[in-house]
């Protein structure tokens, strides 16, 4: 029987987590760029996927440890899983926004002012909102990718953390 590495959960699902997340962040963009509202549901539903996926990378690594497992133990896969994730975002958003669609964040502002306007906002409610979208292509710039990328391997890791305490259960002492 070949011993597998501690690291193998965490890499095999970091690896399928980081496709499933580059699917999920095509899909918003290609078709939902019209609608600012469904692009931020689908942000929220995508990044809800992510961290179940997180969860089950949990779940497997306590399941390949027998059922039981430290907080270290668990977090460690959750971790890796993270890093691989978000290289994974960091990755597909420098390509997508370099290279398939280098207009989008033009097109999502036009579409947005265009949705404000006919929800009826007044024009200082849209000025105001249009101000953010210059922070918007800062982010995706590749400085803003990769402060985006600690930031949200932090924000992530939390979520990992809590994950890894509820999933850990000690061995029973054997006396």
């Amino acid at each position: 029987m070949n011993p597998r590495s501690k690291y193998t959960i965490g890499i095999r699902l970091g690896l399928l987590t980081g496709l499933i997340y580059i699917l999920l962040l095509f899909l918003r963009y290609h078709f939902s760029s019209s609608n600012p509202i469904f692009i931020g549901v689908l942000a929220m539903i995508s990044y809800l996927i992510i961290l179940i996926l997180f969860l089950l990378t949990g779940i497997a690594r306590k399941k390949e440890l027998g059922g039981f497992g430290e907080i270290r133990e668990i977090f460690q896969s959750i971790f890796i899983a993270i890093l691989i994730t978000e290289l994974c975002y960091v990755v597909f958003n420098l390509i997508y926004f370099k290279f398939v669609d280098p207009a989008f964040w033009e097109n999502f502002k036009a579409t947005s002012l265009a949705f404000m306007e006919k929800a009826g906002m007044t024009q200082h409610e849209i000025d105001e909102k249009m101000k953010s979208f210059k922070d918007l292509g800062q982010q995706t710039n590749p400085m803003g990718l990769l402060k985006g990328y600690g930031t949200s391997v932090v924000v992530d890791s939390i979520f990992g953390f809590i994950f890894a305490a509820l999933l850990r259960k000690k061995r029973p002492q054997v006396t």
